[in-house]
């Protein structure tokens, strides 16, 4: 697999309830591919509900979506979403979520990129802890927590189900 070119970058923003939800982020949300090891394997997606869901993320005073986009060719391309959120303001804690839909640009380091993004982001509104859970198979998303610095904090023996086997959810924490 190659690496991400040095002149490629990532930015994060809000999305844009016009520009961004397009049949490409609706044929993400729908590709089981892309979310095997995530619940939205078990949601129809259409456009309507998901300019809902963004809608009421970008009005959310403690959940944050954004766009993950890639600069390439003076371009900005939509490539996945991260969220930060929900957020317990009282205990400066969050919740991290990410997918990358382009599934040709998985394993570049995009994702790493966003997290550390989302960390600063994280720190910004005064959070001190970051959390994410996964699906003990997903591999891939283990490696890109545990390089940016999140490491196990527990795990729910037999929580899910996957392939119809009952399999382990970990979860993860970052001191910020």
């Amino acid at each position: 697999m190659t690496k991400m070119k040095k002149f490629e970058k990532i930015t994060l923003r809000k999305l844009n309830l016009t520009k961004d939800i397009s049949n490409k982020y609706l044929k993400w949300m729908n590709d089981l591919e892309v979310h095997k090891y995530t619940e939205q394997k078990y949601i129809k997606h259409s456009l309507i509900n998901i300019r809902k869901f963004v809608k009421e993320k970008n009005k959310s005073k403690n959940e944050f979506l954004y766009g993950i986009f890639l600069k390439r060719n003076n371009l900005n391309t939509h490539i996945g979403n991260i969220k930060l959120g929900p957020i317990n303001f009282i205990h400066k804690t969050g919740l991290i979520s990410y997918f990358i839909g382009e599934k040709e640009l998985w394993g570049k380091g995009y994702t790493t990129l966003a997290i550390k993004e989302i960390i600063k982001i994280a720190k910004k509104k005064g959070l001190k802890k970051l959390k994410a859970g996964l699906h003990e198979m997903n591999i891939g998303s283990k490696k890109v927590l545990e390089k940016n610095g999140f490491k196990i904090e527990g795990k729910f023996k037999s929580e899910l189900i996957f392939k119809n086997k009952r399999v382990d959810h970990y979860f993860f924490g970052k001191i910020l």
